[in-house]
């Protein structure tokens, strides 16, 4: 299984092909696989995994647009084979995958147990995550040419939360799976 890293130096990445390799052997892991959820996953709302991947394959001046469109190409396709390897009787959850941008490292593969949890990271207005708005005007899949599987759609929204210096940080949720 990939590991994930975060790049503490401005050293050329290495092994990229390599590592989109793992990336997709991780990625077809799920196909016979769903996670046991846990009394505290349906506490807490949700059970996630994060992107198993160095943080500059992903983010920051090494990667491009090309290569994170494969990695988000492959959390998609993980969500999907969790998608296809649900049990009948769990049929009160979503899954999803939720590609973060700029930070796409801290993108997921999720699955939300709770309808209110779900609806608090996607409704317009405002949570505790901060200010929502609907991104209903633009399409990640489209922009980045990711292939939607069949029972799949997308949900994109824009964030405004306080950074730690309390100065406003953007980013956008883009929400690909069981979001309709």
């Amino acid at each position: 299984m990939s590991m994930r890293r975060i790049a503490l130096s401005n050293k050329k990445l290495r092994g990229i092909p390599r590592r989109l390799r793992s990336l997709k052997i991780w990625s077809e892991s799920y196909k016979a696989y769903f996670p046991v959820i846990t009394e505290n996953d349906y506490s807490y709302g949700y059970w996630n995994v994060k992107i198993p991947v160095h943080s500059a394959l992903v983010q920051g001046k090494q990667t491009n647009k090309n290569i994170q469109s494969i990695c988000a190409q492959y959390l998609i396709d993980a969500a999907y084979n969790l998608y296809k390897a649900k049990l009948d009787s769990e049929n009160n959850i979503r899954i999803t995958c939720s590609i973060v941008l700029p930070d796409m490292f801290s993108s997921e593969l999720c699955i939300f147990t709770s309808e209110e949890y779900f609806n608090e990271h996607t409704r317009n207005g405002y949570s505790r995550f901060g200010k929502i708005t609907l991104l209903s005007e633009r399409s990640l899949c489209k922009e980045w040419n990711l292939r939607l599987p069949d029972g799949f759609s997308e949900l994109g929204v824009s964030r405004i939360s306080e950074d730690d210096e309390g100065k406003p940080y953007y980013s956008e949720y883009w929400y690909i799976g069981e979001v309709n």
